[in-house]
Protein backbone atom coordinates (compact mmCIF):
# COMPACT_ATOMS: atom_id res chain seq x y z
CA UNK A 1 0.00 0.00 0.00
CA UNK A 2 1.18 3.17 -0.96
CA UNK A 3 1.10 6.20 1.42
CA UNK A 4 1.19 9.73 0.35
CA UNK A 5 2.63 12.18 2.51
CA UNK A 6 0.30 15.18 1.33
CA UNK A 7 -2.29 16.01 -1.13
CA UNK A 8 0.08 17.45 -3.36
CA UNK A 9 2.23 14.08 -3.88
CA UNK A 10 -0.86 12.57 -4.24
CA UNK A 11 -2.01 14.22 -7.27
CA UNK A 12 1.83 14.25 -8.44
CA UNK A 13 1.55 10.49 -8.82
CA UNK A 14 -1.82 10.58 -9.95
CA UNK A 15 -0.69 12.47 -12.85
CA UNK A 16 2.42 10.34 -13.26
CA UNK A 17 -0.33 7.28 -13.50
CA UNK A 18 -2.28 9.16 -16.16
CA UNK A 19 0.54 9.65 -18.67
CA UNK A 20 1.29 6.04 -18.32
CA UNK A 21 -2.01 4.26 -18.49
CA UNK A 22 -4.06 6.32 -20.82
CA UNK A 23 -2.15 4.91 -23.75
CA UNK A 24 -2.86 1.99 -22.73
CA UNK A 25 -6.53 2.10 -22.29
CA UNK A 26 -6.78 4.42 -25.32
CA UNK A 27 -5.21 1.22 -27.21
CA UNK A 28 -7.68 -1.06 -25.86
CA UNK A 29 -10.99 0.90 -27.18
CA UNK A 30 -11.07 2.25 -23.85
CA UNK A 31 -10.02 5.91 -24.52
CA UNK A 32 -13.19 7.94 -24.37
CA UNK A 33 -14.56 6.61 -20.92
CA UNK A 34 -11.33 7.38 -19.58
CA UNK A 35 -11.27 10.83 -20.04
CA UNK A 36 -14.82 11.33 -19.05
CA UNK A 37 -13.66 9.80 -15.68
CA UNK A 38 -10.40 11.64 -15.63
CA UNK A 39 -12.57 14.97 -16.20
CA UNK A 40 -15.52 13.81 -13.72
CA UNK A 41 -12.34 12.94 -11.45
CA UNK A 42 -10.55 16.82 -11.64
CA UNK A 43 -14.17 18.35 -11.87
CA UNK A 44 -14.96 16.66 -8.12
CA UNK A 45 -11.74 17.54 -6.61
CA UNK A 46 -12.35 21.26 -7.93
CA UNK A 47 -16.02 21.29 -6.23
CA UNK A 48 -15.00 19.90 -2.45
CA UNK A 49 -18.10 18.68 -1.77
CA UNK A 50 -20.18 21.00 -2.85
CA UNK A 51 -20.99 19.12 -6.01
CA UNK A 52 -19.99 15.68 -7.85
CA UNK A 53 -19.60 14.93 -11.08
CA UNK A 54 -21.48 12.55 -12.30
CA UNK A 55 -20.87 12.09 -16.23
CA UNK A 56 -19.29 13.66 -19.23
CA UNK A 57 -20.33 13.49 -22.81
CA UNK A 58 -20.49 15.30 -25.86
CA UNK A 59 -18.61 18.28 -24.15
CA UNK A 60 -21.33 19.11 -21.32
CA UNK A 61 -20.17 18.10 -17.99
CA UNK A 62 -22.85 17.04 -15.40
CA UNK A 63 -22.85 18.19 -11.90
CA UNK A 64 -24.90 16.82 -9.17
CA UNK A 65 -25.54 18.83 -6.37
CA UNK A 66 -27.12 18.20 -2.37
CA UNK A 67 -29.19 21.24 -3.08
CA UNK A 68 -30.62 24.42 -4.82
CA UNK A 69 -27.74 26.62 -2.95
CA UNK A 70 -25.20 24.93 -4.03
CA UNK A 71 -26.77 24.48 -7.58
CA UNK A 72 -27.01 28.44 -7.63
CA UNK A 73 -23.37 28.22 -6.49
CA UNK A 74 -22.19 25.93 -9.05
CA UNK A 75 -23.75 27.94 -11.85
CA UNK A 76 -22.04 30.69 -10.80
CA UNK A 77 -18.41 29.43 -10.59
CA UNK A 78 -19.23 27.44 -14.08
CA UNK A 79 -16.71 29.01 -16.23
CA UNK A 80 -14.09 28.64 -13.14
CA UNK A 81 -14.95 24.91 -13.28
CA UNK A 82 -14.54 24.38 -17.01
CA UNK A 83 -11.45 26.49 -17.70
CA UNK A 84 -9.83 24.31 -14.38
CA UNK A 85 -10.77 20.76 -15.77
CA UNK A 86 -9.64 22.15 -19.66
CA UNK A 87 -6.13 22.91 -18.03
CA UNK A 88 -6.09 20.13 -16.26
CA UNK A 89 -6.53 18.00 -19.09
CA UNK A 90 -4.58 20.11 -21.22
CA UNK A 91 -7.22 20.99 -23.99
CA UNK A 92 -10.29 22.42 -24.48
CA UNK A 93 -12.80 19.67 -24.12
CA UNK A 94 -15.43 20.70 -21.57
CA UNK A 95 -17.87 23.27 -23.05
CA UNK A 96 -20.60 23.66 -20.96
CA UNK A 97 -22.47 22.28 -17.18
CA UNK A 98 -25.51 20.73 -16.60
CA UNK A 99 -26.35 20.79 -13.01
CA UNK A 100 -28.89 17.61 -12.18
CA UNK A 101 -30.73 17.11 -8.88
CA UNK A 102 -28.96 14.28 -6.52
CA UNK A 103 -32.20 13.15 -5.48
Amino acid sequence: MVIFCCPKCYYQDMDRIDKILMPVMAKKGLGGAAVAAQICFYASEYGKGSFVATSFSKGVLKLSCADSIDAGEVQMMSEEIITHVNEKIGREIVSRIRIVNSS
